[in-house]
């Protein structure tokens, strides 16, 4: 097959915490090599992404300028372009708060806001929860990064955006506009980051997540590629609805595609 692009995840996919996942390496370079121009797209909100270069190169991966779409990213930019004036308060990452900043928009941390946005937090407390809960009045707009239910670390998975979006919804019974994956905007952004004609129907997602890499280049209408070294396992395709292209074994397998 000849991609336009390749969409591809970090944690699971790439990298787990701190470590380079076996055939990644192996997998972009064969990316590279056929001329597929690699963009990666993450849920990831606790990194930025210029972070997001220095980690690869420090883990052995060679960062060669690829676009980096983050849902912090996307959320800054789904909200620039539709409530450019509005006051936002965070429930999340730092990074989230800088990147709605960098886009033009004003956060605040207590009192009534135009927009809450929440993600994963891992500062979350009673404190945090009230303040957020405070934040919405009639006209608030619910913005959730993403709802990814876990992140595989080294150590084993852990507390995803959900456990904090969910958290939120529950006290306010409103559901969130969701902007990270498995929802398009970020295949959408992520094709125009390669240029202004490439179609996302051309590009392959690869990923580790049925629920949202696999999911977002269903419903996109891309081809799609599982990699068993993430959160999804094979008895998980089985059990699902979601069908992914192509199921292969980590990112080192992606040249059996190309």
């Amino acid at each position: 097959m000849s991609y336009a692009a390749a969409f591809v995840d970090l944690d699971g996919t790439v990298w787990r915490g701190r470590e380079a996942i076996p055939g990644a390496a192996r997998g972009l370079h064969a990316l590279r090599e056929a001329g597929v121009p690699v963009v990666f797209l993450t849920n990831n909100t606790g990194v930025r992404r210029d972070e997001i270069a220095a980690r690869l190169d420090g883990i052995g991966l060679d960062y060669d300028g690829e676009p980096v779409v983050t849902a912090s990213w996307a959320s800054a930019a789904y909200l620039a372009e539709h409530r450019p004036d509005a006051d936002v308060h965070v429930m999340g990452q730092d990074t989230v708060e800088a990147e709605l900043e960098a886009a033009g928009l004003t956060v605040t941390a207590e009192g009534p806001a135009d927009v809450v946005v929440v993600g994963y937090d891992e500062r979350v407390s009673f404190a945090r929860l009230t303040a957020a809960l405070r934040a919405f009045e009639p006209g608030t707009v619910f913005v959730a990064t993403n709802r990814d239910r876990v992140t595989p670390e080294e150590g084993g998975p852990v507390p995803g955006a959900n456990a904090f979006v969910s958290a939120v919804e529950g006290m306010i019974e409103q559901d969130p506009v969701v902007v990270g994956k498995p929802e398009t905007r970020m295949a959408e952004l992520a094709a125009s980051r390669v240029g202004p004609d490439v179609d996302v129907h051309d590009c392959l997602m690869v990923g580790d997540n049925l629920e949202t890499d696999i999911l977002m280049g269903e419903r996109a209408g891309m081809d799609t590629a599982l990699v068993l070294s993430g959160v999804s396992s094979r008895e998980d395709v089985a059990a699902s609805d979601v069908e992914p292209t192509h199921v292969i074994e980590d990112l080192g397998d992606v040249d059996s595609l190309l």
